[in-house]
């Protein structure tokens, strides 16, 4: 991808804490893992702090759930309708259906509606007032709007919850299966800050029991995020499921919440290893979230819909 003369002061600047209601678009694998259900609806349920204005249905593949990146695109796409319904959110903000398939080349978008909208809708914004573009899924809607209009890069701001800790392997879901948009995510320029699967979101872990304790007979939207964890594991006597995505919000929630670093953006090869080059463009890096503030306010939100029958 061409570079752009975005100065690194200026990225800095955007990726400065922000006070007030952030516009954002959320791109979600909503189908493939129990925790962007969580996600979404964490979101969707804090108007306080988010004006959302379109959530992107994203590929995902390669696991027991579907071997077909479209088909696993259009089960997100009806799980994301599905979770605004429980939500009480129906209409609330566009969806869109993302890429059938993944980034082919680097210097490949594919198109999609997603990708489309997040490269027209990006520019009603400045880099004064940015766009912020959640990813919790693969990169490729994302990475597809950047090539189709490359100044978008100075007016969004994207949060990512991609690699893990840059001491760590970058192997993660959202980028082995999908790496040609990691690397240009990482890549680009853009206002990037990156949020690790280990050793950070990795700490974003519960139980069954915490669930039922804090959710259980709440309404619907409780009873369903508690049954698809319960089916994701057949013993749950001393057993943690992780929900990593909700770090990706809940980092943004409340400046306490989070600890980040500016550091050097790495280099992703195609060996899914990092690779360090410090006279590279800077990046946020998220090094710690505090996960019981984060998960006490995404369940107060989630217990406090309007009960059934009422």
């Amino acid at each position: 991808m061409k570079s752009m003369s975005i100065s690194d002061s200026r990225r800095l600047q955007m990726l400065e804490w922000r006070e007030g209601i952030l516009d954002t678009v959320l791109d979600t694998d909503t189908a493939t893992e129990v925790d962007d259900p969580f996600a979404v609806s964490y979101l969707l349920l804090s108007p306080e702090r988010f004006q959302v204005k379109a959530i992107y249905a994203a590929p995902f593949a390669m696991n027991e759930r579907t071997q077909d990146p479209a088909a696993g695109m259009e089960m997100s796409y009806q799980e994301i309708l599905r979770i605004m319904k429980l939500c009480g959110k129906q209409g609330c903000c566009e969806v869109k259906r993302g890429s059938c398939s993944y980034l082919p080349g680097k210097d490949i978008p594919v198109e999609s509606k997603a990708a489309l909208d997040l490269a027209e809708r990006a520019m009603c914004y400045s880099s004064d007032n940015p766009l912020y573009v959640i990813g919790i899924g693969a990169g490729t809607n994302i990475a597809s709007a950047l090539l189709l209009n490359p100044e978008i890069r100075e007016r969004i701001v994207i949060v990512w919850l991609a690699g893990n800790d840059f001491t760590e392997s970058p192997n993660t879901y959202n980028v082995y299966q999908d790496v040609k948009a990691a690397q240009v995510i990482f890549d680009s320029g853009v206002p990037l800050l990156h949020v690790p699967c280990n050793y950070v979101t990795s700490h974003m872990l519960t139980s069954v029991p915490e669930l039922e304790s804090c959710l259980g007979n709440r309404n619907d939207l409780c009873d369903y995020l508690i049954s698809i964890v319960k089916a994701y594991g057949k013993e749950h006597f001393a057993w943690g499921k992780t929900i990593w995505d909700i770090g990706a919000v809940g980092c943004l929630m409340d400046k306490d919440w989070s600890i980040r670093e500016i550091t050097t953006a790495p280099i992703i090869t195609d060996e899914l290893t990092w690779s360090r080059d410090y006279t590279r463009h800077l990046i946020g890096n998220i090094k710690e979230v505090n996960r019981d503030r984060i998960f006490r306010d995404a369940f107060l939100k989630m217990g406090c819909l309007e009960d059934r029958g009422k």
